[in-house]
C-alpha cells in the first residue's frame, strides 16, 4: 500500500509541480451484481474492472434526465458534465489540462473552451459557433482570455470537427471512441478526424510539423464512479 502510493506521488511530481485537479464527486457504495449464465448472482469483488465500469456507465447513464443529450454525440460529455442544457442553450465548458503525451496527471495550466448552442430536437451542430478561450495557471501571469470562431468542416452520425482560423485550431469530438481534442497552431484542412490513429501511431515530438492536441482529465478519466454525484 505504501508503495503504490509513493509511486503516485512520483508521477505526480514528474508531471507538474503544481498540479491543477479536477473537481470530480465522491464516490458512493454501489451495489454491482450481475446474473450469470447459472442464475447465479456476482459481486462486485467478483468483477473485473472493466465490467464495473460497463456497469457504472450504464447507471450514470440511466441517471441523466436529458433523453436529447444521451442520443447524441454528445453523450459521453454530458455523462461527465462537459455539457449540459441550461434554458434554451446546450453549454459547453471545456477544461484541457493535457498538453502533452508525456504524462498522465493534469498540468499546472489549463486552456478552458466555453460556448452555447442553440437547443433542437434532435441535435444540430451551427456551420458557426463564437466561442472564448482562456489560458490560465502556473506560467502565466495574467489570464489570457481569446475570442473566436469556430467554423464545422466535419461531420458525421460520431463525430464533429471544428476549425478556427484566428486561433488556427481544431475542436474535435468523437462519439464512437470517447474522445475530446483540441488541436493548437494547425493549418486549414491539415487535421481529418480518420487520420487522428495515424497521427498517434507515428507521434514524433521532435518532427517539426507534429501538431500535438489538447486533452482532458476529465474526459481520460476511467473510474465512472467518481461522476456518480452524491446525495
Amino acid at each position: 500500500m505504501k508503495l503504490t502510493f509513493f509511486f503516485f506521488i512520483l508521477l505526480i511530481i514528474s508531471c507538474s509541480t503544481n498540479e491543477k485537479k479536477d473537481k470530480i464527486n465522491d464516490q458512493p457504495e454501489i451495489a454491482i451484481e450481475k446474473v450469470t449464465a447459472k442464475n447465479k448472482q456476482v459481486t462486485n469483488s467478483e468483477l473485473t474492472f472493466e465490467e464495473t465500469q460497463d456497469y457504472l456507465r450504464k447507471q450514470l447513464l440511466n441517471s441523466k434526465p436529458n433523453e436529447n443529450l444521451k442520443s447524441s454525440i454528445l453523450q459521453e460529455l454530458y455523462i461527465r458534465g462537459l455539457v449540459n442544457q441550461v434554458e434554451d442553450k446546450i453549454k459547453f465548458e471545456l477544461f484541457f489540462n493535457l498538453h502533452g503525451f508525456d504524462c498522465g496527471a493534469p498540468d499546472c495550466y489549463s486552456t478552458d473552451i466555453t460556448f452555447s448552442i442553440p437547443i433542437k430536437k434532435p441535435i444540430e451542430f451551427p456551420r458557426k459557433i463564437n466561442f472564448s478561450q482562456k489560458e490560465h495557471g502556473c506560467g502565466i501571469e495574467n489570464d489570457i482570455l481569446e475570442y473566436g470562431t469556430f467554423e464545422l468542416i466535419e461531420q458525421s452520425s460520431e463525430y464533429v470537427n471544428y476549425y478556427s482560423k484566428k486561433q488556427k485550431s481544431n475542436l474535435i469530438i468523437i462519439a464512437d471512441k470517447r474522445k475530446l481534442y483540441y488541436f493548437p497552431d494547425t493549418k486549414p484542412n491539415s487535421i481529418k478526424v480518420n487520420l487522428i490513429d495515424k497521427l498517434f501511431e507515428d507521434y514524433d515530438e521532435l518532427h517539426p510539423t507534429f501538431t500535438e492536441p489538447y486533452q482532458s482529465t476529465t474526459m481520460r478519466h476511467s473510474n465512472y464512479g467518481d461522476f456518480i454525484m452524491t446525495k
